[in-house]
């Protein structure tokens, strides 16, 4: 990501003279206001995204960031690179040991550590401490959106950085605040999702009750194999992630033409829906992903019922 190869300036008040300039600087719209005398040139920020500007938030709140405090949950998940979907929260995380009770300041969220391990990572950002990849999963499973959650730590799956069975050892017992939510981010978590959508996928359908659903499967025909995103064998249907990056992305177009991956994706399909095995196929996109009743409403339009 951007954010670790090119570190913006930030512009703080180092004494009275500096902190008049940066607030007439502010009210002519030529910086934005981090926090207290912290700025940012206006023409950085507007060329930062969502992720990378939630991390110039904790760049600039690192001073203050109390004694063993360490970045955590959603900060810390984009520290390690994680997806995040959806609005990425202005305020930035930090845990702090010496507390017994969350504290909120401006644009900082101040975490008790709670249940569960309290593990940092080897690296640092900007001189303060991060949870470790296991820490960082269990915080944002337990607090943050599931479908979030989900998506984030998926992430973490799927590049090696975590394995399913230290996000589980790492979670609360059932009867400890998030853990329901948790064990839910939990049933959704595979390394074989290969990509954002199918991770956002595979939550949806552990929300809304599918439990028999096998990532990647692969059909057997005369001339090769047709591998799906998602098969869900008591049902008999096969759910794939309609991106549009497939027929847009040079990478993955490979030098095709795009009408020919077109083509040559629905003769997959019809060999597919010609198996004695699959009743249906759902294709689902992005924008049924984004509300958990647009993706129920295009299973139950599918007769499709977890």
């Amino acid at each position: 990501m951007r954010h670790h190869r090119e570190r913006p300036a930030l512009l703080r008040a180092e004494d009275d003279a500096s902190a008049r300039t940066l607030r007439r600087q502010h009210r002519a719209g030529s910086v934005v206001r981090l926090r207290a005398g912290v700025y940012i040139a206006r023409s950085s920020w507007e060329q930062l995204d969502a992720s990378d500007r939630h991390l110039v938030r904790a760049w600039a709140v690192a001073p203050a960031v109390p004694s063993g405090g360490a970045f955590s949950h959603l900060t810390a998940a984009l520290i390690h690179g994680w997806p995040v979907i959806g609005p990425v929260p202005e305020r930035v995380h930090v845990t702090v040991p010496a507390l017994d009770t969350t504290v909120h300041r401006a644009g900082l969220v101040l975490h008790a550590p709670g249940i569960g391990p309290f593990d940092l990572a080897r690296a640092r950002f900007d001189g303060v401490a991060v949870t470790a990849p296991t820490t960082t999963a269990s915080a944002v499973a337990r607090s943050a959106p599931v479908h979030v959650a989900a998506v984030a730590v998926d992430g973490a799956v799927r590049t090696g950085a975590l394995d399913v069975a230290a996000v589980e050892a790492a979670l609360p017992p059932g009867s400890h605040r998030g853990s329901r939510r948790a064990r839910v981010v939990l049933a959704a978590l595979d390394a074989r999702h290969e990509s954002v959508g199918e991770s956002y996928t595979a939550v949806r359908l552990v929300e809304s009750g599918f439990t028999a659903v096998v990532p990647q499967h692969e059909f057997r025909h005369g001339r090769g194999v047709d591998r799906v995103d998602f098969w869900l064998p008591e049902t008999g249907v096969v759910v794939e992630f309609d991106g549009k990056q497939k027929y847009v992305d040079r990478a993955m177009l490979a030098g095709r033409d795009p009408a020919e991956v077109v083509w040559q994706e629905k003769l997959r399909e019809d060999r597919i829906r010609r198996r004695r095995e699959v009743r249906a196929v759902v294709r689902v996109t992005w924008w049924h992903l984004e509300r958990l009743d647009r993706f129920q409403a295009l299973l139950r339009s599918h007769d499709v019922f977890g």
